[in-house]
């Protein structure tokens, strides 16, 4: 511990500029903030309205904390609209001008260090350059992961020992090797960049670039869920993990749960009251949240089977649908008879798995959604869609035993969703949904989960001493020059 006249740390905290990177990093600041440090989010404008809510609450209240927005250099990458989000993109195909935008706002970042240097910066892992910016400072980085500890192992091992590549067919099943647990997948379940043929190289190459840059690896995790993981990956690396969360439990239950990740737009309160509203009428446990979080864009029929298994599940259900120009789905409404609520673009997640009547979660398995279901005691469906989400399945399902799985036995190419059809039917929603709502075992499971999330956080617990190590790590740091 430092002493009590010893400057507080001055901390960046930069996230990929999306709802599934910038929420969790804004929680993350604020985090740090509560515990003493003089943390400042850097953002991009457009998402500096969305997320600077809870960061002017918290600096009203008397924390040391600030949004700095950077200008999006849209117009150099090609990038026509004013988009500042992945999740905001007209199309698929401005993804690529956009990554060119964000690799666009590193000299910007550089500039910002060298004229209000810190003492740390926490940067997303998909921002290698933000690992690199203004290196003449010798300012320690610490790569925020943006998923867990197992997913991070799994993801090494198949790169190293590419176990994928000696199968012969997409189903059949292989051993992840040097796992703590015995993992199976098949290549119909991996990321894109670590299937056969993928020009893996550039992806490892990166993977060893941060690892050699960062000072230790800032985790949205708990003991509770995957310690034994942190130990592997603190092992496999070489360098320190720091799980601190999870956190979305710095957010209470006023304002800044109610409009998370929709600070600025009038209509966010107006619609968090109409879904909560909705929920207090059901009873308790009652209710299955379902939302495949900002990215996913189902194809039509998928998007029907979707809707016709919520209805023939008995269920009541919340549904988001990601896309807010999608059509009316009049069959679903009429086979629901009332029990579902249809939600579009946007609703207040974090308050609505809090809430007493719901009583599972089908999720992309998106690290955000699985640390929030983790964190709110709720049983998941698991239905991953791409990217490192199988992984988060086989760490809920597998081991941690707080979920089911959906049945998607592969996933879609994020921007060729319309090329992917039905990979979960009707009858298998219907099935998947009524087991994880009845089986109590389950319930219990994942109740139990949330008790040691919730201790975590608690002053004392793992989560809490892993912001507080990390503290004391940049104050070290300081004072030793780097």
């Amino acid at each position: 511990m430092w002493s009590s006249d010893e400057a507080a740390p001055r901390m960046y905290f930069i996230p990929f500029p999306t709802p599934g990177h910038a929420l969790p990093m804004s929680d993350l600041a604020r985090l740090f903030a509560s515990r003493g440090a003089d943390a400042t989010l850097v953002l991009t404008h457009a998402n500096a309205a969305r997320l600077g809510g809870p960061v002017a609450r918290a600096a009203a209240s008397g924390l040391r904390i600030r949004v700095h927005a950077l200008s999006l250099p849209a117009e150099a990458a090609g990038l026509t609209g004013g988009h500042e989000s992945a999740d905001d993109l007209p199309t698929r195909e401005d993804a690529g001008p956009f990554a060119v935008a964000v690799d666009l706002l590193a000299p910007l970042f550089a500039d910002l260090l060298r004229r209000h240097p810190a003492d740390a910066v926490v940067f997303d892992g998909v921002l290698p350059w933000a690992a690199t910016a203004a290196p003449e400072l010798g300012i320690p980085r610490y790569a925020f992961t943006g998923t867990g500890c197992f997913a991070l192992s799994v993801q090494r091992s198949l790169l190293l020992h590419t176990p994928q590549e000696r199968v012969v067919s997409p189903t059949e099943p292989f051993l992840v090797p040097g796992l703590p647990d015995a993992v199976q997948l098949t290549r119909s379940r991996l990321a894109e960049a670590t299937l056969p043929g993928a020009d893996s190289r550039e992806f490892m190459n990166r993977m060893f670039d941060i690892e050699r840059a960062t000072a230790g690896w800032v985790v949205n995790s708990f003991a509770g869920l995957e310690e034994r993981y942190m130990e592997h990956y603190e092992k496999d690396t070489g360098k320190p993990v720091f799980a601190v969360g999870p956190v979305c439990l710095v957010n209470s239950e006023g304002e800044d749960v109610l409009e998370r990740g929709r600070g600025g737009e009038t209509c966010a309160a107006v619609e968090a009251a109409r879904v909560l509203g909705w929920l207090d009428t059901k009873p308790a446990r009652s209710v299955v949240y379902v939302c495949f979080g900002s990215l996913t864009r189902f194809p039509r029929e998928q998007v029907a089977e979707l809707g016709m298994g919520l209805a023939d599940s008995g269920a009541n259900f919340v549904w988001v649908i990601g896309d807010k120009n999608a059509p009316p789905l009049a069959d679903v409404d009429a086979a629901a008879g009332g029990r579902g609520l249809l939600v579009r673009g946007w609703a207040p997640q974090v308050a609505v798995l809090r809430h007493a009547a719901v009583g599972a979660f089908v999720t992309h398995c998106g690290w955000g959604a699985v640390t929030e279901a983790a964190s709110a005691g709720v049983p998941v469906v698991a239905w991953p869609v791409f990217a490192e989400q199988f992984y988060n399945e086989a760490l809920v399902v597998g081991v941690a035993g707080t979920g089911v799985g959906a049945g998607a036995e592969r996933g879609y190419v994020w921007g060729g969703e319309e090329l992917g059809g039905v990979v979960v039917g009707r009858e298998k929603v219907a099935e998947r949904v009524r087991a994880a709502m009845s089986d109590e075992g389950l319930r219990r499971r994942a109740g139990e989960m949330g008790e040691r999330a919730r201790r975590a956080v608690e002053v004392g617990g793992s989560s809490y001493e892993a912001v507080g190590a990390l503290l004391d790590d940049v104050r070290r740091r300081r004072r030793h020059g780097g």
